[in-house]
C-alpha cells in the first residue's frame, strides 16, 4: 500500500503538465511536422484555450506622452488585413479563422468572421501555430544578437535535416525629430520594417545570424567552407538578400 501511495504521489508532482513539456527541442526536433509537433491531441483545453483577450497596442511616447495610432507614420501590422489563415495544435489543424500578424507585439491577431468587431489573441505557445499569407508561424524560443533567450515567432524559409533558416519579421518604433535648424530635416515617429535571421543547426534551438557574408559562412562546419564559398561566388550571392540566403541553405543542406 505504501509503495502504491509513492508512486502515484511521484506521478502527480514529477510528470509534466499539458503545457510545460513542449520545449524548443520538441516543438522543433527531428519528428517535427510543418506546423509543430507531432504529438497527438491529448487535450481538449489546446482548443478551447487557443485564443485570449489582447492588450493594449500602443504604448509609444511622445513629447507631450503618449501617443495615439494616427500620430505615428506606418503600421505595427506586417499586413493590416485580416486574412483566412489556418491553426494548427500539435501539428494537427483545428481551425480556419481570419488573422493578421502584429510585428511590433509580435502577436497573431484572430477573428471567427471578417465582420466580426471582436478581436483576439493567439496564445504564445509552441504547441500553437498557424499558416497566414503563405508563411508558417511557430512560437519558439530562440538566442537573439546580445546572446539572450527569447521566445517568438519565427518563420522558416528552409526547413532541411541539417540546416532550417528562419526570418523574423519585426516592425522597429523610431521616436520623430523636429528640425533645429531651416537646414535640418525633421521627421514624424515611425514604424519601420526590420527582419532578422535565424538557424537552427541539426534541429537545436535557433540561434541569430547576422546578414553578412563572413557570418553566414562561420554558420558552416570546415570542411564545408570551400564548397559553401564556390557557390557563392558562382551564383553571386548576397548575403542580405532573402531568396540568396534561401537559395545557399538549400544547398547546404545537400551537402
Amino acid at each position: 500500500m505504501k509503495k502504491m501511495l509513492l508512486i502515484i504521489l511521484f506521478a502527480i508532482f514529477f510528470a509534466p503538465d499539458c503545457m510545460g513539456q513542449y520545449g524548443v527541442a520538441q516543438a522543433w526536433g527531428t519528428d517535427r511536422g510543418l506546423h509543430g509537433t507531432t504529438q497527438a491531441l491529448t487535450n481538449n483545453n489546446f482548443i478551447e484555450n487557443l485564443s485570449s483577450t489582447m492588450g493594449a497596442k500602443f504604448g509609444f511616447k511622445g513629447v507631450g506622452g503618449n501617443l495615439a495610432e494616427g500620430d505615428i507614420e506606418g503600421t505595427i501590422y506586417l499586413n493590416e488585413n485580416f486574412t483566412l489563415g489556418t491553426l494548427y495544435v500539435n501539428d494537427k489543424e483545428v481551425k480556419k479563422m481570419y488573422m493578421r500578424y502584429d510585428a511590433y507585439n509580435d502577436e497573431i491577431e484572430l477573428k471567427d468572421a471578417l465582420n466580426s468587431e471582436e478581436i483576439k489573441a493567439m496564445v504564445k505557445h509552441p504547441v500553437y501555430s498557424c499558416s497566414l499569407d503563405g508563411d508558417e508561424y511557430y512560437y519558439l524560443g530562440y538566442t537573439n544578437e546580445v546572446g539572450g533567450e527569447k521566445k517568438g515567432y519565427l518563420v522558416p524559409i528552409v526547413i532541411g535535416d541539417a540546416y532550417t533558416l528562419f526570418i523574423k519579421y519585426q516592425k522597429v518604433y523610431k521616436k520623430g525629430k523636429q528640425a533645429s535648424t531651416p537646414l535640418d530635416a525633421s521627421f514624424p515617429p515611425r514604424l519601420l520594417d526590420k527582419t532578422e535571421y535565424y538557424v537552427s543547426v541539426n534541429n537545436e534551438s535557433p540561434f541569430f545570424m547576422k546578414a553578412k557574408k563572413s557570418e553566414v559562412i562561420s554558420i558552416f562546419p570546415k570542411q564545408n567552407q570551400s564548397a559553401i564559398k564556390k557557390y557563392i561566388k558562382e551564383k553571386r550571392l548576397k548575403a542580405g538578400d532573402h531568396n540568396d540566403l534561401r537559395n545557399l541553405f538549400t544547398y547546404a543542406n545537400t551537402l
